[in-house]
């Protein structure tokens, strides 16, 4: 990227406007608003801050880190792995490579988990594949009573669902466990059992952005070659791990509703209903053991 020797008298304003052009160019679709994000990050300010200077110059410290971070972005590595945030659920999460970036999708995971628990007293809830812990910190954070198991087989993964537990200062009812599913977990020991599980078939995952394909870890998306791999494990352990009445809730893909149905009903889990997406998409599986 030419930065040009007069970068450092530029004014925020046009700082943005050389890094929405280059993003533009480099076929970012949101252009604006990711040179906002990445400016916002190499100044260190708030959004209302950074609009309050947007005449003022950019001080000369953080003139090469916000060209560095275009040129990170232009390579088409994720806007939230480069600051090192993502927004869900209304909280602040710390994403690295070593997890997947939460997407609104799952926010219903959330949604219907809480609203089945928001009147009981200390559920025990466990988030499979926890990542890097959105879904069992926003539901500590959302049911106050709440005792979360946080899930997962890779050591990084755990170690960033606790630094968000520990941001959100839910982190002493979050319990963070390695295990593979729910191997290490005890027969009739949770209230529900809560996943965002890989979903995408194989031969889908080529022909995702390469923010995905090339940056995001490939354990947390690819389900196999009909995308029901994880799901196909998952479901009769967690028919194990509930109690009697406890509640299963499912993320899943694209046209797997009927297939994930039939999961649960060789399982003996009751499936009470499908939740759609903003799109219409059935998104959200909702199971109970009888």
């Amino acid at each position: 990227m030419t930065t040009g020797d007069n970068r450092g008298s530029m004014s925020a304003a046009r700082f943005l406007e050389r890094g929405a052009d280059e993003l533009g160019r480099a076929g970012i679709a949101e252009a604006r608003v990711e040179a906002e994000l990445l400016l916002r990050h190499a100044l260190g300010c708030t959004r209302e801050s950074l609009l309050a200077r947007l005449q003022e110059p950019v001080p000369a410290e953080a003139t090469g880190h916000f060209f560095q971070l275009v040129e990170r972005r232009r390579g088409r590595v994720p806007v939230q792995y480069i600051i090192g945030t993502q927004e869900f659920y209304g909280l602040s999460f710390r994403v690295t490579p070593a997890v997947l970036i939460p997407r609104p999708e799952t926010e219903g995971v959330v949604e219907q988990t809480a609203l089945a628990f928001e009147n009981a007293r200390a559920p025990r809830i466990a988030d499979i594949g926890c990542g890097s812990g959105c879904i069992a910190v926003a539901l500590a954070h959302t049911l106050r009573d709440a005792e979360l198991v946080a899930i997962d087989r890779s050591k990084a993964a755990l170690a960033i669902a606790r630094e968000n537990a520990l941001r959100h200062g839910v982190v002493a009812r979050v319990e963070l466990l390695e295990s593979d599913l729910l191997e290490a977990v005890a027969d009739s020991d949770l209230d529900a059992v809560v996943s965002n599980p890989p979903y995408i078939p194989d031969e889908e995952l080529a022909g995702l952005e390469p923010e995905v394909t090339e940056h995001e870890p490939r354990d947390a998306l690819s389900g196999g070659a009909d995308g029901l791999d994880v799901i196909r494990r998952l479901v009769p352990q967690a028919h194990r791990a509930l109690r009697p009445g406890g509640m299963l809730v499912l993320e899943i893909g694209h046209g797997q509703s009927q297939a994930v149905e039939t999961l649960l009903r060789e399982a003996a889990l009751l499936h009470e209903r499908t939740v759609p997406d903003l799109a219409g998409i059935p998104r959200i599986v909702i199971a109970r053991k009888l």
